[in-house]
Order: structure tokens, then C-alpha cells, then sequence
């Protein structure tokens, strides 16, 4: 009888392992939130099938059978997949806002982004599914509905040219206070766009001290955290020595009106520590500097050849 029990616990735990983590963590309910939020902007009321059909009909123009799970996992797939050659609903708008407008606006909600681009390209909002609508915008500014995506890796240290969207200031800040920030200018690996310019960062205040008698400096350590590639692959982004380096060369700082600052890599290697000599470190909106890819990232790139 012990010997049945313990192979029963054995098979449990063995099926347990086997579901992905994903599975594991979200219910469908909570999966079809979150589709709604990347979709709309906000979760949707009503019954768990009367959401999923409705985003259904939004995504493809018809209610599909089968397992909810499974349904749910083809919304998720297609309007934002993770790595590969497959092109996600996300990644064509992001395509076609950066052909359009030179960036994107990762983190959109996607029905906004389509219904902006189709008033600056037919001047009214189109009508039919979310799929239908971008093949049609895609086609008009890429000549293809296939876009020409492969996996490239973008490799540790790549730089990353930033502006902060939040001020920082020593003498306000506190600890785990978000930082925003946006990409200026595209990242590009052997000829495929891999971040584009427009692409917004969170980070987070790590440590923070005001500057104190005796000259003691201000102090502020920021965590960048990550950043969506084009595909939606996050790539964890730091400041240490290369970047450090870049900003010095180019006194990012200083022409910030940070005179006598200095922009130096975290003692922990994770974030960017900025220091103001007996002063308190203020980096208005707009401060423009360079962090650098924590570890090599591979991740969907797209080629910038229309129609190849």
C-alpha cells in the first residue's frame, strides 16, 4: 500500500513539473486580464466566455473552438509572441510605426496604436479584425504582409542611448521611486532592428542620500531593469564600464547642467550611480546618456529591407 502511495505521489509531482510555469502561475481568467490590458488599455467585464469570444472577434474576426487554454494561448501567441521568426501583431505595428514615425510606442495598448496609424494613413478608422486591419497597413507601407524577422544576438555591453522621462533629484527621491525612460536612437544588429527609438524603460531608485555638511555627495543608484525588444524579449539593461565611459567622453552630464558630475558604474554592478560633489544630484527630464546591454540577448530582429 506505501509502495502504490509513494508511486502515486511520484506520477503527481512528475505531472505537476511538466506544466509549464506559465500554466502554473495564471489562471485563464487572469490571462484573458492581461490580454485585455495589452489589447483595450483595461480589463473588460462580463463572463470568462464572453470575454474570450469578444477578444476572439476583435483579434480575428470570429469566435474559435476548442480548450479554453488552448485559445487563450493562440490570442497570446499572436498578438505578442516571444522569440522566433513568426511575426505577432505587436511586433507588425511596432514595424509599421517605425516605418510611419521612425519609433514606436511599445506599451501602447495595441487598439490605440492601430486606430492611430490608420487616421494618419486613410484619415478614418478602419472597420474588421485587428488581423485584417494591420495585414492592410502593413501591406501599404512594407509591400508584404510577411515581415522578414530572424533571431540575431544583440551582444553584452551593445550601447543604448537613453533619455529620462522621470527627474531624478537626491534631495526628493526615494527608494524604489520608478524611473522612465525613452530610446532615441534605433539599435541595430547586423542590418535588423532590434530596439527601436521610441521604446520605454521602467527602472527603479536602488539607493538614494542627499548631500550632507561638509561636502559630503549626493547619491542616487538607479536600476534600469529591462527593456522590450521589438519583439517583446527583455533585455536588461545597466550601467557600468563601457557605458560610463561613452557618457564622460561625450560630458552627457554636464551638458545636462550637471557641472562637476560625474556618472560612474554601480559598486554592484546592476545599476548607474550618479555623484554630485557637496551637492545634491538633480538630472532633469531629458538628460540624455548611454547604458549598455547587461548580457548577450537573443531576440527577433527585423530586417530593413521592405518586401525581402
Amino acid at each position: 500500500m506505501k509502495k502504490i502511495v509513494a508511486l502515486n505521489l511520484v506520477v503527481c509531482l512528475l505531472v505537476i513539473l511538466a506544466v509549464p510555469v506559465s500554466a502554473q502561475a495564471n489562471t485563464p481568467l487572469e490571462n484573458i486580464r492581461q490580454l485585455e490590458i495589452m489589447l483595450y488599455g483595461q480589463a473588460q467585464g462580463g463572463a470568462l466566455i464572453e470575454r474570450l469570444e469578444r477578444l476572439e472577434r476583435d483579434v480575428f474576426g470570429e469566435t474559435k473552438t476548442g480548450p479554453i487554454l488552448v485559445r487563450v494561448d493562440n490570442l497570446s501567441s499572436y498578438l505578442s509572441s516571444g522569440l522566433g521568426t513568426e511575426s505577432s501583431l505587436n511586433l507588425k505595428l511596432n514595424a509599421i510605426e517605425w516605418m510611419v514615425y521612425q519609433e514606436v510606442s511599445v506599451g501602447q495598448p495595441l487598439y490605440g496604436r492601430l486606430e492611430r496609424l490608420e487616421s494618419a494613413m486613410f484619415g478614418a478608422i478602419q472597420s474588421g479584425s485587428l488581423a485584417a486591419r494591420t495585414n492592410e497597413l502593413l501591406m501599404m507601407v512594407w509591400a508584404t504582409d510577411k515581415l522578414n524577422v530572424d533571431v540575431v544576438t544583440v551582444p553584452k555591453e551593445t550601447l543604448v542611448k537613453v533619455k529620462l522621462l522621470s527627474e531624478l533629484d537626491s534631495s526628493k527621491n526615494k527608494v524604489g521611486d520608478p524611473v522612465r525612460y525613452r530610446v532615441l536612437e534605433d539599435v541595430i544588429i547586423k542590418d535588423r532592428l532590434v530596439i527601436p527609438a521610441g521604446t520605454e524603460g521602467v527602472g527603479k531608485v536602488r539607493e538614494v542620500s542627499n548631500a550632507k555638511r561638509l561636502g559630503q555627495d549626493g547619491r542616487i543608484v538607479v536600476d534600469f531593469g529591462t527593456l522590450p525588444a521589438i519583439d517583446g524579449t527583455p533585455v536588461t539593461l545597466v550601467m557600468e564600464e563601457k557605458a560610463t565611459e561613452k557618457n564622460r567622453s561625450l560630458e552627457l552630464a554636464a551638458g545636462a547642467g550637471m557641472v562637476g558630475a560625474m556618472i560612474l558604474s554601480s559598486p554592484i554592478g546592476l545599476a548607474g550611480a550618479w555623484f554630485v560633489k557637496g551637492k545634491d544630484v538633480v538630472l532633469p527630464v531629458g538628460t540624455e546618456f548611454y547604458v549598455e546591454v547587461m548580457r548577450d540577448a537573443r531576440v527577433s530582429g527585423l530586417s530593413l529591407i521592405p518586401g525581402a
